[in-house]
């Protein structure tokens, strides 16, 4: 019995030994992250997937159909145009959205972190919307909400931190939202 545990463990091991090795690999490599809006099933996944997998660079693609997010990873000399990929974006029937592109060493964008607390959110869906309508925000860099947290947290390239606008583009949506003190 003792063996074939050890057997098992062997054979655990050497499947997921690969998998966190290439996961490490990644973060070392430059990412692109967009917004694509229209994604809805795993057939228009798999449509945009053909068409950003022809890019030059291109090592790995995640597909997130629940949050409209494609995340590419480049090899590490590849030359990332982002007008390229949202014309690759276009062509598969889908709207390129915010895209954040990610270079390993760059210093983190600059600004103020800005966290609001938001009732009403009570899906995915609703997160992701909320998350929609933050990133769209001109002074926005980046943003995650937390759905049982009830919360959103803001990175705000503007200096002031326009506070007011973000609490605007959620209340739009008919969430309530305020300002959380850090």
């Amino acid at each position: 019995m003792k063996l074939s545990h050890l057997i098992f463990a062997l054979l655990l091991s050497a499947l997921l030994l690969p998998a966190a090795a290439s996961a490490q690999q990644s973060s070392d490599k430059p990412s692109v992250t967009i917004r694509v809006d229209g994604l809805s099933c795993p057939f228009c996944a798999y449509g945009l997937e053909k068409k950003l997998k022809k890019l030059d660079g291109v090592e790995n693609l995640n597909i997130k159909i629940n949050e409209g997010l494609a995340i590419l990873t480049f090899a590490s000399a590849a030359k990332i145009d982002t007008v390229i990929i949202a014309k690759k974006v276009n062509e598969a029937g889908f709207t390129a959205g915010k895209m954040t592109v990610k270079i390993p060493g760059e210093a983190k964008p600059a600004g103020k972190k800005i966290a609001l607390s938001i009732k009403g959110m009570t899906c995915e869906s609703c997160s992701s919307r909320v998350e929609k309508a933050l990133a769209a925000v001109d002074c926005v860099s980046d943003v995650h909400v937390n759905l049982k947290a009830a919360t959103a947290s803001v990175q705000c390239s503007d200096a002031n931190g326009r506070t007011d606008k973000l609490v605007e583009a959620v209340e739009k949506l008919g969430f309530e939202a305020r300002v959380v003190e850090q």
